[in-house]
C-alpha cells in the first residue's frame, strides 16, 4: 500500500524512454558534477544553475534555470530551461527547450529542440533534426533529415537527406548542400549564398499572412509552460515551507494510507459540484450552493499546490533511503517531476490526475480533523 504513490508517479515517467530506475538525483541551488566523475546510471539534476562536466554512461535529465552540459553522455539528453548548451558529445538523442538553445557536441541520433533561439552547430547529427524557435540556425552536419517551424531559419552545412520548413524567412549559406527535396514555406523565396547547393528538387509555396506567426504561437505556449511551471514552484514553496506541520502531514497521509486519501478525493470531486449545483436550484440554497461552488475551486487549486510537495517528498525518500522530508530541494524537485509529468501524453495526464485526487483527499481529510478537534 506505501508504495501505491510511488508507482502511479513511476508509471508515467517510465512511458517515456528516456527514465529508468537505476538512477542518480542532484538537487540544489547550483549542482554540478566535476570532469573527474564517471556516473554509471542515469543522471537527473534539478537546480537553479546546472553544470555537468562529468561521464554519464546512461540518460541525462536536467531541468533549471542555466544548464551547461560538457561531460559526455552515452544516451540521451533531455533538458528544459532558461538557457541550455550542450557542447559534449551525445550517444543517442538530445531533446531540449529553453530560451536559448546552443549544442556544439557530436550528436548520435536524432534531436529535438525548441526555443527561442536555437542553434546547432558541432561536429555533426547522425539522425534527423526537428526545432521549432524565433531563430534557428543549422551549422552542423546532419546525416538525415531536418523539420523546422520559426522565424529565420539559416543553414549552413550539408544535409543528408530532405529538408521541410515553414518559416518567415529561409537562407542557405555557402556551406549549406542538401542531398534530398527541399520544400519550404515562407513569406518569400529562400536566400542562397555562393556555394549553397540543392540537389534535390525544391518546393516553394508562399505563406499567406497570418494574424499571430508559427513563431509567435510557440513563443506564447512557451511562456505558457515556463509561467505555470514558476506558478506552482512559487505557490509550493510558500505553502510547503511556511506550513511545514500541515506539508509533512499530507505526505504522510498519503504514503500511508493512499487508496483511503485517493477514493475520498474521487468522493469529494464527483459530489460537492453536484450537491452545489443542486442547491443553487432552491431559493434558499443559492448562498450555500455558490459557496460550495467556490470551496470546490479552492480545494483543485489547493490540491495542485500540494500534490508537488507529496511528489518531491516521497521520491526524495525513495531514491536517499532517507527519512522523508519537506524542503525546497524536494520541493522543488516534485515541480519539475509534476510538470514532466504534464508533458505525456494519455499515461502521464492519468498519473497528474490520480496525484491531484490522492492530494485532495489528503487536504480534506487534515481539514476534517481540524473540525473535529474544534467540536
Amino acid at each position: 500500500m506505501k508504495f501505491f504513490f510511488g508507482y502511479a508517479v513511476l508509471a508515467a515517467i517510465l512511458a517515456v524512454p528516456l527514465v529508468s530506475l537505476a538512477a542518480e538525483f542532484r538537487f540544489g541551488e547550483q549542482t554540478s558534477t566535476t570532469a573527474s566523475e564517471r556516473i554509471s546510471d542515469d543522471l537527473y539534476v534539478v537546480g537553479g544553475s546546472i553544470t555537468s562536466a562529468g561521464s554519464v554512461e546512461g540518460d541525462l535529465v536536467a531541468g533549471g534555470g542555466s544548464i551547461v552540459i560538457s561531460g559526455p553522455v552515452s544516451a540521451d539528453v533531455a533538458a528544459g530551461g532558461g538557457n541550455v548548451v550542450v557542447l559534449s558529445d551525445v550517444g543517442d538523442d538530445v531533446r531540449v527547450g529553453g530560451g536559448s538553445v546552443v549544442i556544439q557536441g557530436r550528436v548520435g541520433d536524432d534531436v529535438i529542440a525548441g526555443g527561442g533561439q536555437i542553434t546547432i552547430g558541432g561536429l555533426g547529427i547522425g539522425g534527423d533534426v526537428a526545432a521549432g524557435g524565433g531563430t534557428v540556425r543549422i551549422d552542423a552536419p546532419v546525416a538525415g533529415d531536418v523539420r523546422i517551424s520559426g522565424g529565420s531559419v539559416y543553414i549552413n552545412a550539408p544535409i543528408g537527406g530532405a529538408v521541410n520548413i515553414e518559416a518567415d524567412t529561409l537562407t542557405l549559406g555557402s556551406r549549406a548542400v542538401i542531398a534530398g527535396t527541399l520544400t519550404y514555406k515562407a513569406n518569400k523565396e529562400l536566400k542562397k549564398e555562393d556555394g549553397a547547393v540543392v540537389r534535390g528538387e525544391v518546393i516553394f509555396e508562399e505563406r499567406k499572412p497570418q494574424a499571430v506567426s508559427v513563431a509567435a504561437i510557440a513563443a506564447v505556449f512557451s511562456l505558457f509552460i515556463i509561467g505555470k511551471f514558476l506558478a506552482l514552484l512559487v505557490c509550493a514553496l510558500v505553502i510547503g515551507l511556511l506550513f511545514k506541520r500541515y506539508s509533512r502531514e499530507a505526505v504522510a497521509k498519503a504514503v500511508e494510507r493512499p487508496l483511503l486519501e485517493l477514493g475520498r478525493g474521487l468522493v469529494v470531486f464527483a459530489a460537492l459540484p453536484v450537491l452545489s449545483v443542486l442547491m443553487l436550484v432552491t431559493l434558499v440554497g443559492i448562498p450555500f450552493g455558490i459557496l460550495g461552488l467556490i470551496a470546490f475551486v479552492a480545494a483543485l487549486l489547493f490540491a495542485w499546490i500540494v500534490a508537488p510537495i507529496i511528489v518531491g517528498s516521497v521520491v526524495y525518500q525513495y531514491f536517499s533511503k532517507r527519512d522523508r522530508e519537506v524542503s525546497w530541494k524536494t520541493i522543488l524537485a516534485g515541480v519539475f517531476l509534476y510538470s514532466i509529468l504534464g508533458l505525456v501524453p494519455l499515461l502521464g495526464w492519468l498519473a497528474q490526475a490520480l496525484l491531484m485526487l490522492l492530494s485532495l483527499g489528503t487536504t480534506v481529510a487534515i481539514k476534517w480533523e481540524i473540525v473535529r478537534q474544534w467540536r
